[in-house]
């Protein structure tokens, strides 16, 4: 019976950093990308945070509208403003991630605009 090694040569290479030399200010550079990385992802992860909680409560007001109506135009007519919301709601919030990210490329990552 054969065994399958669990980790690569490469993968251990890499972990451990051998053999990987930078050029001059070529970690200064990798710090500072990977800086502007994580600062992005923060912001994206605090920007998606805030959307689910608001469409979380927009939705349950839904739920709460639709449970109290009478009759079924009342609910077609609320299903129907919930649809037109959440799909406005849905591409702001993606203007609003593409925003942090061109920012981030454009190297303002950390700044607040």
């Amino acid at each position: 019976m054969t065994t399958v090694q669990k980790r690569s040569g490469t993968s251990e290479t890499l972990r451990s950093g051998a053999g990987v030399t930078l050029p001059d200010s070529g970690g200064q550079a990798l710090a500072n990308a990977t800086e502007a990385w994580f600062a992005a992802s923060a912001e994206c992860q605090r920007e998606m945070i805030g959307f689910v909680s608001m469409r979380l409560e927009k939705d349950g007001e839904i739920a709460r509208e639709i449970m109290a109506s009478k009759n079924l135009a009342d609910v077609a007519a609320i299903q129907s403003r919930w649809m037109e919301e959440t799909l406005r709601d849905y591409n702001d919030e993606m203007g609003k991630l593409m925003t942090i990210c061109t920012k981030s490329v454009n190297g303002g990552a950390g700044a607040k605009g």
